[in-house]
């Protein structure tokens, strides 16, 4: 009889063990549940966040291999805020891509002040969304000018600061500018979806 007890406590003491056991694993169990269930409500913005990581990776991947074959656009971009600049009055010299203020501060144009990062952003979302590939083409198409001439006021106003508030360059450049770039960009990714993408679903 004694040893009839000891048995059965024993086995009590083995199921109470692997009890814990049980709990996790059914907890783990509800998690991957819970994250299908998550994946299947939110398909498709999962689908849209892959694919614009994918094509934001293919971007940037081209961009570092012929990255020096993006060097005309730094030319291009300090020659146009040059022409701008000379229309609005503002005196000036250009060294290259160094662009000197009479009175006021330097602009170095860099790869950053093309708008090329911008306009892999945008088109990164363009090529993303679930459209016809005709309309992902003419949004590609509109975004190009559209992106470089948001740029171009950005440099242009950036000018206009150093000129007159130089000690308010950096906050301008570095925080209120890009803030403003992300929400142009947002901007032109939602007039191309109701002027072009929707067009033809009316």
């Amino acid at each position: 009889m004694k040893t009839n007890k000891t048995n059965k406590k024993n086995k009590k003491n083995i199921k109470n063990e692997s009890h814990p056991r049980s709990f996790y694993f059914q907890g783990f169990i509800d998690n991957t549940r819970d994250l299908k269930d998550f994946a299947l409500r939110n398909a498709d913005i999962l689908k849209f966040a892959g694919s614009y990581l994918f094509f934001i990776g293919f971007f940037v991947f081209i961009y570092i291999i012929f990255q020096e074959h993006f060097s005309f656009l730094r030319n291009l971009t300090v020659s146009v805020l040059s022409s701008i600049l000379g229309l609005l009055g503002v005196s000036h010299t250009l060294d290259e891509t160094m662009l000197h203020l009479v009175g006021g501060i330097s602009l170095n144009v860099i790869d950053e002040c093309t708008g090329i990062y911008e306009l892999f952003v945008y088109a990164g979302c363009v090529m993303a969304y679930p459209t016809s590939s005709n309309k992902k083409l003419e949004g590609i198409v509109f975004g190009i000018p559209a992106m470089f001439g948001i740029n171009m006021v950005r440099l242009v106003s950036l000018a206009f600061v150093g000129l007159w508030f130089p000690s308010m360059f950096g906050y301008v450049h570095y925080y209120l500018w890009q803030v403003t770039l992300i929400l142009l960009v947002v901007f032109v990714m939602l007039v191309w979806i109701e002027k072009i993408v929707k067009r033809g679903s009316k």
